[in-house]
């Protein structure tokens, strides 16, 4: 039979074939644009600040836009095209869904370190979410799932152009990548996230996150540079006994969200949330304390507190806690301290695997270390925050453990968000106006100043445990970071969501008052040269040379040299060792093990609500009596018998096992 049809010139068949590709890649970049947009709208919550960030931004915009073009051209490759563009284009969408719940919630931009922070810390999702919105979350992305397995078996098949398609593949990361050498130069201030990420958009600034970690090499760093900076911080001068026995124990308080409402303008409390802090900062050293986080990110002051180090140097997003200090050790104001005598212990009212600080802290130069699992008599808020008011007694056992000068460094929790939005039963004790034009607003301003209340009180009772303490005591609080709750910077009369406050007090009025305003990094160095404390390179350092030009720059040469070049700053050595890090200041001691047959009774001393008992290296269900009995029951899987040997093990909420007691053979009645 024959075939009547008139054969097409090839010439048309290769104009149609461009036809059809050049469809496909005007899509792709349509797609690219609709998806830039979208990101940063959720990024800004606001569609017209989107549209203005494309017109008054443009080069940042197509930036963006070419960032995400080159990923989406990917699915030119594919002959489930559909399937594929919806998946990048899912992906970066739910990218920008992640960013804009972060921001509301914490008041700090997606990450990448996120995701790591997100696994070791699922325990406290509910504080953040309930159980119904985590419900429905997870009820979302199950059916997102699913229409993608759907799409993948149903969307049409699409006409692969291989060669077309690789060209244009390698023209859009040939652009890219020409593109982000001058973009990356121009565009890598994120000392205030929110605001860099609206300036160079959500696509650049994540991806940014991907890829830098560490301190970048500084061009001036060499030998010459390391020991010219050493010859100007100088020596440190051995003290004479006598001059250090006169050296006061250091107590550092790190405060979780504190800030004074006085700060903010436009609303007034029924009474000050804060009348402690006030008093102590009219009569003591205090100031503005610059901080490099906004409503989360507490681990990250810490850093730059006990380091002395400037976390804006580190990668994009990045937490030190999560990178470097997994396997670097680092000098810090512990170990300087230590040098000096000073036994070191941190305290913190929460879990002790929040940040990995189980790990962390060892490499930072601590002895101990007590978290939430070794604290007994505690209470929690409506949040299920531990109350501070527990750390009273734990910083006054630290200080008594040993003979020694002790240096404590203590990280609250109470005032941790996110702050409940709907009113309560009962009217709060301080209530506030100025706020009537946003209910959810203003319940969770009242929710957090209430709480606020309880933390100045705890400071109070710190207080007077101090002044009674026989020995001298330099005392430093500070607030880590600002709540997370909606202001912008010109609701405060610093003019600065970075900016927290301080305060430095002595038990022996040994310090005139003065005022100085800090960054995070400066502060204990600054309050120990009060009480003549030069020890360590990098205290020296902020010591002496915070008024040189070339300060910053300078710090960085040491940063890098520290943790990333050759250490000529300790003759290519790294001088200090990881601790052998004790959990908690009281052991956890089994004294006798008793098995009723139905029940085993466990007797000793210091158990807590986290105390897990183990019966043959099995764990059985354990109730709290009190700090000296526990009560474990059988279980299927664990049984108990007279002859077992019998332990005590403190477990986080995560399962992680944090210590064990000694072990005692279990005994009948």
């Amino acid at each position: 039979m024959l075939d009547n049809r008139i054969p097409m010139p090839q010439r048309s068949v290769r104009l149609l074939k461009q036809r059809a590709f050049a469809v496909e890649a005007i899509f792709c970049l349509f797609l690219s644009v609709l998806v830039t947009c979208v990101m940063e709208a959720l990024s800004r919550r606001s569609v017209l600040d989107a549209l203005q960030f494309m017109f008054i931004r443009p080069h940042a915009f197509w930036y963006n836009v070419l960032l995400v073009c080159t990923t989406m051209s990917l699915t030119l490759w594919c002959r489930r095209r559909v399937f594929a563009q919806a998946l990048i284009s899912f992906v970066w969408i739910a990218l920008g869904i992640i960013n804009c719940c972060l921001c509301i919630v914490r008041v700090r931009p997606f990450s990448c370190y996120d995701f790591v922070l997100f696994i070791s810390n699922l325990s406290i999702t509910t504080a953040y979410a309930t159980w119904l919105q985590i419900l429905l979350i997870g009820l979302g992305i199950a059916l997102l799932i699913l229409g993608m397995v759907w799409l993948f078996f149903h969307a049409p098949r699409a006409r692969v152009y291989r060669k077309k398609s690789l060209l244009y593949s390698a023209a859009l990361a040939t652009a890219l990548a020409v593109c982000t050498v001058p973009y990356a130069a121009a565009y890598r201030d994120f000392s205030e996230p929110l605001e860099a990420y609206s300036l160079y958009g959500f696509a650049y600034s994540f991806g940014r996150s991907l890829v830098s970690r560490g301190v970048d090499k500084p061009e001036s760093y060499d030998d010459y540079t390391v020991n010219e900076i050493l010859e100007e911080v100088g020596e440190t001068e051995e003290l004479t006994a006598e001059e250090a026995a006169k050296l006061p124990n250091v107590v550092v308080v790190q405060l979780e969200s504190f800030f004074d409402p006085a700060n903010l303008l436009g609303v007034t409390c029924s009474e000050n949330p804060v009348p402690v802090f006030t008093s102590l900062k009219e009569t003591s050293s205090t100031g503005i304390l610059y901080v490099p986080v906004i409503g989360g990110g507490t681990a990250n002051v810490e850093f730059e507190v006990l380091t002395g180090m400037n976390i804006t140097h580190f990668g994009t997003g990045e937490y030190p806690y999560s990178t470097v200090l997994q396997s670097e050790t680092c000098e810090t104001m512990a170990y300087d301290l230590k040098k000096l005598g000073y036994d070191t212990h941190a305290i913190h009212n929460h879990m002790g695997t929040f940040y990995q600080r189980h790990k962390v802290f060892s490499m930072l130069g601590f002895d101990t270390f007590t978290p939430l699992e070794y604290m007994q008599n505690y209470h929690k808020n409506a949040l299920n925050w531990c109350c501070d008011d527990v750390l009273t007694g734990c910083i006054m056992d630290a200080l008594a453990c040993s003979d020694n000068r002790d240096f404590v460094f203590t990280v609250s929790v109470q005032g941790h968000g996110d702050y409940p939005s709907e009113a309560p039963e009962t009217p709060y004790a301080i209530t506030s106006t100025g706020l009537e034009d946003d209910d959810a607003l203003r319940n969770a301003f009242e929710y957090y100043i209430n709480q606020l209340h309880e933390t100045d009180a705890f400071i109070g009772e710190l207080i007077e445990a101090l002044e009674g303490y026989d020995e001298p005591v330099l005392l430093i609080l500070y607030g880590d970071h600002l709540p997370a709750l909606a202001c912008d910077k010109e609701d405060l009369r610093t003019g600065s969501l970075l900016a927290s406050e301080y305060v430095i007090w002595t038990n022996d009025d040994c310090l005139m008052r003065e005022e100085a305003d800090l960054h995070a990094y400066q502060l204990i160095p600054h309050a120990l040269e009060r009480v003549d404390i030069s020890n360590g390179v990098m205290m020296r350092f902020h010591q002496q040379c915070s008024e040189d030009e070339d300060y910053q720059e300078q710090l960085r040469v040491l940063e890098y040299d520290m943790l990333y070049g050759d250490k000529v700053i300790y003759d290519g050595e790294m001088p200090y060792p990881r601790t052998d890090m004790r959990m908690g200041v009281k052991d956890i001691i089994v004294t006798d093990a008793v098995f009723n047959g139905t029940h085993l009774i466990v007797k000793g001393e210091n158990f807590t609500l986290s105390s897990v008992v183990y019966a043959d290296g099995k764990e059985l269900k354990t109730s709290l009596v009190d700090s000296s009995m526990l009560v474990a029951s059988p279980t299927l899987l664990a049984h108990v018998s007279v002859g077992d040997e019998i332990l005590v093990a403190q477990v986080a909420e995560d399962s992680t096992e944090l210590g064990r007691s000694n072990s005692v053979i279990c005994m009948e009645p």
